[in-house]
């Protein structure tokens, strides 16, 4: 016999055979509590997986729900991303103004420091949000018989302005013109015309009485002139004939100067 035939087997020579579980023997507690932890973790897995697909669902839709409504609700030309921060910072800076103030106030100042900032910074929307909640809850049809009235004290308001824009320049020119306001134009062109045709007599007028005055002067220097010297050719005659009073009067002369002067006061003249 060879050395390969007397070696010995690792394996037994003998086949054991496995017994089979019959139906009447139940599993183990272990096993039992294994399949059943099994089975709660799938279970409890599966619906994780679900309700977070149904959370993820349900954000989608709000956040499409929110694009649209902002969509619907920002009118075209205006932009929501500064107009709303200055609306929250207003809205929460209504009760820091109003902290000394009673409930009912410092209650209503948040609505009404946003509702006036909204109508500020973002006038479009405010209107839309305004024309969407009182369609709700109100009449619709108030919002565009709001709307009319404003429009109509608008158009007013540029009535009043224009006309009083025009009664200024009518003034104005009235003032220029030299005629009463109200009158038509024609009126005062003609009294204007008047007072300047008036003036204009009235300047030849004292300038006729000018040259007449000039005239008149010229003839009574002349007329002087001719009788002055009449009148020295007379004096001159006299003059040359010595009269009987030139003795005493040269005597009063001298007399009068050898007679001393009286001393005035200082300041004093004679």
């Amino acid at each position: 016999m060879s050395a390969s035939e007397n070696k010995k087997s690792i394996y037994d020579q003998e086949v054991r055979e496995i017994p089979a579980v019959t139906a009447e023997q139940q599993p183990t507690r272990l096993y039992a509590l294994m399949r059943q932890l099994r089975e709660d973790t799938l279970r409890t897995a599966t619906l994780v997986k679900k309700h977070g697909q149904c959370l993820v669902n349900e954000w989608i839709n709000v956040e499409r729900h929110v694009a649209r409504v902002v969509r619907n609700t920002v009118p075209e030309g205006e932009k929501l991303a500064p107009g709303i921060i200055y609306v929250g910072v207003a809205t929460l800076a209504g009760p820091i103004f109003t902290r000394k103030r009673n409930f009912a106030v410092r209650w209503a100042s948040p609505f009404v420091f946003g509702a006036l900032a909204a109508g500020y910074f973002l006038p479009g929307t405010a209107q839309v949000v305004l024309r969407n909640v009182w369609g709700r809850y109100g009449d619709p049809q108030s919002i565009d018989r709001m709307a009319n009235a404003w429009n109509d004290i608008k158009d007013k308001k540029q009535q009043l302005k224009s006309q009083l824009a025009e009664n200024v320049q009518e003034l104005r020119l009235s003032l220029q013109e030299g005629r009463e306001f109200g009158k038509p134009r024609g009126a005062g062109q003609k009294q204007t015309e008047a007072v300047q045709a008036t003036k204009s007599a009235m300047d030849e007028a004292r300038g006729a009485a000018k040259r007449l005055e000039g005239a008149v002067l010229e003839k009574a220097a002349a007329v002087k002139e001719t009788v002055e010297s009449a009148v020295g050719v007379d004096t001159k005659k006299q003059e040359s004939r010595p009269t009987a009073s030139e003795p005493v009067a040269a005597a009063a002369a001298a007399a009068a100067a050898d007679k001393p002067k009286k001393q005035l006061p200082i300041g004093f003249k004679e």
